[in-house]
């Protein structure tokens, strides 16, 4: 019936959401390009094999009329997504035939893109694990390793601390930047941070996510509020809580570890803030968000989880309803208190 409606508010938003969600998607060329350039060809075909799967889910919405136009930037960001969260040794006629399936089921069952209760991708790549599970692996880190200080060093690639250019950015950002606050970190967290070597895409390229969130942040694509507040709770879980299971000692948690190998940091500003999937109101989001860093800790613990990022998000979705009724209801009563206070002041 919108398609019917010419008044500028449905104009305007058509016309947006496909823009926007194009900027998401550009967002991730520069992980895509560092994935060329590291030779990972085969996660660049399971990216391409998620984007056909999504686009034919999209097109089949299409032709049965289910969809009140064909959104090319939709499928091309979801599909996209999907493929950065599927481990290299997963069957390509798998990621496009679970891909197809679960978007197309998204959209049938939870309603169409933008209005969707549910993440397609975080749905989309949950079949691939059921499926698919032991390519996903488990907890790659042993909780031995767990008792050692900073075991985030185990992920460093021995390949790039030979090569001097970690030294020397290391040496530069001690001297200019970390000297003021009177730290210095050691030789290999820039490699982490650049390319940690993760099998799973989603997980290797946390400098090209925080860069791509700064863009989001400035240009007001995602709200800060439910990423910061999420990825508070969680490190401070995390840092405090995580010891007491571990066997450390008080505040030993590795944060660099649980934010660099489980895909949390690419879930909380790619998927956790999807279109629909979250509440309004400003009390509803720091709630929904807290909650979500709690989950992520259930599932993911202190790091190198393959699958409970995307676990997470979809555990969020499930509740996240439930917080939309109470806000739906809060703002009725306060609308009916306000009418009443007008009505009685008009009857004055």
């Amino acid at each position: 019936m919108h398609s019917k409606v010419t008044t500028a508010p449905f104009t305007s938003f058509l016309k947006s959401a496909p823009l926007r969600t194009l900027f998401f998607w550009c967002a991730l060329v520069p992980q895509i390009a560092t994935l060329f350039a590291s030779h990972s060809y085969r996660s660049l075909l399971l990216i391409l094999a998620a984007v056909a799967g999504a686009f034919c889910s999209e097109a089949k919405n299409y032709i049965a009329k289910k969809n009140t136009s064909l959104s090319a930037a939709y499928a091309l960001l979801s599909g996209t997504l999907t493929g950065f969260f599927l481990p290299p040794e997963f069957p390509l006629a798998s990621a496009f035939f679970m891909t197809f399936l679960f978007m197309y089921t998204a959209k049938k069952i939870f309603g169409n893109s933008g209005v969707s209760w549910i993440n397609p991708v975080a749905l989309s790549v949950t079949g691939a694990w059921f499926v698919g599970h032991l390519f996903f692996g488990t907890f790659t880190i042993a909780g031995a390793d767990l008792l050692a200080k900073n075991p985030s060093l185990n992920m460093i690639d021995e390949a790039l601390l030979t090569n001097g250019v970690d030294e020397k950015i290391t040496l530069f950002l001690n001297d200019t930047v970390f000297s003021f606050f009177g730290v210095s970190i050691p030789n290999g967290y820039v490699s982490l941070f650049w390319d940690n070597h993760a099998a799973i895409p989603a997980f290797r390229f946390a400098f090209w996510t925080l860069l791509a969130s700064l863009f989001f942040f400035s240009f007001d694509l995602v709200k800060i509020e439910i990423p910061a507040v999420f990825l508070l709770v969680y490190c401070l879980l995390v840092r405090f809580a995580s010891p007491l299971f571990t066997g450390g000692g008080p505040s030993e948690g590795d944060l660099l570890l649980a934010l660099l190998s489980s895909g949390i940091l690419f879930s909380s500003i790619f998927l956790l803030h999807w279109p629909g999937t979250v509440p309004y109101s400003m009390a509803g989001k720091i709630i929904y968000a807290a909650l979500g860093g709690v989950i992520a800790f259930v599932f993911c613990g202190t790091g190198t989880s393959p699958f409970g990022a995307v676990a997470t998000v979809l555990f969020m979705n499930i509740i996240s309803p439930a917080l939309q009724t109470i806000e739906t209801r809060s703002l009725r009563k306060r609308l009916s208190s306000l009418l009443a206070i007008e009505l009685g002041e008009a009857e004055k």
